[in-house]
C-alpha cells in the first residue's frame, strides 16, 4: 500500500515535515525516545514521512526538554515525552491539529519562529538547513541599528561583528578572522556601558561554542557545510573555472 502524505505536510517542499532534536555529549533529555516512538508511529499509520534532525547546542539543562520542530510550518513543540509524541502523530501530522498544551510560545521574543535562542547558553534550529555563521549574522542584524551608542565595545563591537561574518559567508574569511570575533566577543561581554553589548553578542558568543567547526569549514576551507552561503559557492566555482583554464 502506497504511504499517506498527510494533507499537513507540503511535497512541493524540500524541508522536513517533523524534526526532533538530537543527542549530545551534554543533553540530558530524552530525545532518542521521543524519535524512536515517532519513527514507529508514523510507520504504523503509514504516513511515509522521515523523521528530520535539528541544530541544537546546549550546556546540559536544556530549558525546552525535548523539541519537535514542524519546519514547513515553523513552529516548535516543547517538553514532548514519549507518550505525547504518538499525539503529534496521530493529531498533528495525521489531522492538521495543533495541540497547544505542547506549542512553544514566547511573547517576549520578536525573532524567527525556526530560531531558539536562550541566554542560558542554548540555540536550536528548527532543522538542519541553516547554516550557523548565517545565523548568527541574523541575530546581529536583528539589532542592528538599536544600539544608543554611548560606549565602544557596543557601538564598535557590533558593527565589526556583522563585518567579520560578512566577510566569512562571502568566502573572503582568514583565521585571523575567527580570533577576532573572540576577542571583539569578549569585550562585548566583559566592558560594556550597560547590558545590551551582551544581549546582542551573546548569541554570537554561543553559537561559536557550539558551532565552532562550521566557522572553521568557512574559512579554511571555503564551504559552507549547510550549502546556502552564494558568496562561499560563486568561490569555489571560480576557482573550478581557473584550474579548468589552466588544464
Amino acid at each position: 500500500m502506497e504511504p499517506q502524505v498527510p494533507n499537513f505536510c507540503r511535497n512541493n517542499e524540500q524541508r522536513a515535515c517533523i524534526t526532533v532534536c538530537a543527542p549530545s555529549k551534554t543533553c540530558t533529555c530524552d530525545c532518542e525516545e521521543v524519535r524512536r516512538v515517532l519513527e514507529n508511529e508514523i510507520a504504523a499509520m503509514n504516513l511515509g514521512l522521515s523523521v528530520g534532525t535539528m541544530k541544537v547546542g546546549c550546556n546540559g539543562e536544556c530549558p525546552y526538554g525535548v523539541l519537535v520542530g514542524f519546519p514547513q510550518r515553523g513552529f516548535f513543540y516543547e517538553q514532548v515525552d514519549g507518550e505525547q509524541a504518538k499525539e503529534v502523530v496521530s493529531g498533528t501530522l495525521a489531522q492538521g491539529h495543533i495541540l497547544f498544551d505542547l506549542l512553544h510560545i514566547d511573547p517576549l521574543k520578536a525573532t524567527s519562529g525556526r530560531i531558539l535562542f536562550d541566554r542560558s547558553g542554548f540555540i536550536a534550529t528548527i532543522d538542519d538547513s541553516f547554516c550557523m555563521v548565517k545565523v548568527a549574522q541574523y541575530f546581529l542584524q536583528f539589532e542592528e541599528g538599536v544600539s544608543c551608542g554611548k560606549c565602544v565595545p557596543c557601538r564598535v563591537g557590533s558593527l565589526e561583528l556583522r563585518e567579520i561574518l560578512e566577510r566569512i559567508i562571502q568566502g573572503k574569511g582568514e583565521p585571523e578572522d575567527l580570533q577576532r570575533l573572540d576577542l571583539v566577543c569578549k569585550a562585548m561581554q566583559d566592558a560594556p556601558y550597560c547590558d545590551f553589548a551582551r544581549t546582542t553578542s551573546d548569541p554570537v558568543v554561543t553559537i561559536l561554542k557550539h558551532f565552532r567547526s562550521e566557522f572553521d569549514t568557512h574559512v579554511d576551507q571555503k564551504v559552507c557545510p549547510a550549502g546556502v552561503c552564494q558568496g562561499l559557492a560563486k568561490e569555489l566555482e571560480e576557482e573550478k573555472e581557473e584550474r579548468e583554464g589552466e588544464e
